[in-house]
């Protein structure tokens, strides 16, 4: 490898940035309070640590693709670090571009794929550049973990990522397209990926909660969609990745719906056949699309969606952690310190609230959640089920999580197959 090259992709950009906020800081000017001292604890997203400020991620960093031992390694290096941390308590808090900091340790693994892999791909080598790239993109998007606005390091380590990602979009079977959607004086992006340019192809739009970007769905299309003919288009969530001109308002749908109205435009898609898959508060953006473009969706599947009673109920607001509060805070422009007026504001989230949870949609609803999820409890679940015509739910009481998600794809690919290739 050469190590000029190296130097020229991640030093030149990350060296531009002097004094810098850290992650923690960008959105969350309180101190670490009594709240912060909780026991440790499993969300579906995670795992949460009284010494991590991050919630780690392994199961979903797995399937997406990262290596187990490589996550290990990385996070060893984080904690070992000596640098001057924002919060001592807080492992993953180290300021500056410097060893030891979270933006730092995952650009570094990231930046050796990235370069092993264009020397791949300079000698011919398609499979195993495309491999190396994509571990490139995936330590990227570690790296750029929880991708607030603001976060000037990890906003350079998004910039390489998705460098890598169109990089390795040309090695793809079907090259990667992306999408421009023009609205209001800008443009939403959306990566395109098709499984045929022969025929128009039934098409998945795929969007994550407020601490995923749109690079992160790959292996979904790659082992769930593409073997079955599906298409996908991966959509940022407002104020993240492309999307981070857009703030998060009441109609959280507003961009994804403009992007819907798109796609008739594009020949490349059955506009006949189209549905949303949505995690996290993503899956209030589909949920919210079935009830107002129902004519345009075969169907939509939520999981661990935030419909309801996490907007609503004090006691389960209450309960995000801090890196949790401070991604919800940043996609509103606000601080995460202003907790209670927060929660004030959060609550036009609600799909109930906004009349729309209550009422009955055509379109058919997969709802797949956990009993110990307090974002989507059980209730919410079931209540976007019964809300549509032939609507499912699909509750999981167990752990590790890893099957959980291997089960919950399986029921996602059987959902999608019916609705859209028959």
């Amino acid at each position: 490898m050469d190590l000029n090259d190296d130097l020229n992709l991640t030093e030149k950009l990350f060296t531009r940035v002097k004094k810098v906020l850290e992650t923690s800081e960008v959105s969350n000017s309180s101190p670490v309070a009594e709240q912060d001292d909780n026991v440790d604890e499993t969300f579906i997203d995670g795992s949460m640590s009284s010494r991590w400020y991050r919630l780690l991620r392994r199961p979903t960093w797995a399937w997406q693709g990262a290596d187990p031992v490589e996550v290990e390694q990385t996070l060893a290096c984080i904690a070992m670090g000596e640098g001057e941390r924002t919060h001592e308590r807080f492992l993953d808090t180290i300021k500056g571009y410097v060893p030891g900091n979270w933006v730092y340790e995952w650009s570094q693994l990231a930046g050796r794929y990235f370069n092993r892999g264009r020397e791949l791909v300079a000698q011919g080598e398609r499979a195993a550049a495309l491999k190396s790239l994509l571990k490139a993109v995936r330590y990227y998007s570690i790296a750029s973990y929880p991708h607030l606005k603001n976060d000037e390091l990890a906003d350079q380590a998004q910039l390489l990522g998705n460098m890598a990602y169109r990089e390795a979009g040309r090695l793809f079977k079907v090259p990667l397209k992306e999408l421009q959607v023009p609205f209001r004086g800008k443009h939403i992006q959306g990566y395109l990926h098709l499984p045929t340019t022969d025929k128009p192809v039934p098409l998945v739009i795929v969007s994550g909660g407020i601490d995923s970007l749109q690079v992160d769905f790959l292996n979904f299309y790659l082992k769930c969609l593409e073997p079955n003919g599906i298409g996908m288009l991966s959509l940022d969530m407002p104020g993240i990745g492309y999307a981070e001109h857009w703030p998060l308002v009441q109609d959280t749908s507003r961009l994804h719906q403009a992007v819907l109205n798109h796609l008739s435009e594009v020949a490349w898609v059955d506009h006949q056949r189209i549905a949303m898959v949505g995690f996290r508060l993503a899956g209030n953006v589909a949920a919210r699309l079935a009830f107002i473009e129902p004519f345009k969706l075969r169907t939509v599947v939520c999981i661990g969606a935030g419909v309801n009673q996490v907007f609503t109920n004090q006691e389960m607001f209450a309960r995000c952690p801090r890196m949790m509060r401070d991604g919800l805070a940043n996609r509103l422009g606000a601080d995460a310190a202003q907790w209670e007026s927060l929660r004030t504001k959060c609550q036009v989230f609600s799909l109930k609230t906004q009349g729309l949870l209550g009422t009955r949609t055509s379109v058919p609803i997969l709802s797949i959640g956990h009993k110990k999820d307090f974002i989507c409890p059980e209730q919410d679940v079931r209540a976007l089920a019964s809300a549509s015509r032939n609507g499912k739910a699909v509750v999981f009481d167990k752990q590790p999580l890893l099957e959980v998600y291997d089960e919950a794809l399986k029921e996602m690919v059987d959902w999608l197959k019916k609705h859209l290739c028959t």
